[in-house]
């Protein structure tokens, strides 16, 4: 699992550019954490996939 930090450091974005992919269907979190700004977590392999859709 990835932490949105973690995401945006693979992908060289930023935070809001992660929410969008998240709010575009683009990128799927794996996991919510509790509570109502409980971190998103990402599975590896989907972010690893989207870094390599992004550079072609």
């Amino acid at each position: 699992m990835l932490t949105t930090a973690e995401v945006c450091t693979r992908l060289g974005t930023d935070r809001k550019t992660v929410r969008r992919l998240v709010d575009r269907g683009s990128l799927t979190p794996a996991f919510k954490l509790p509570g109502v700004t409980g971190a998103y977590l990402f599975d590896r392999a989907e972010v690893e996939a989207l870094a390599a859709e992004r550079t072609r």
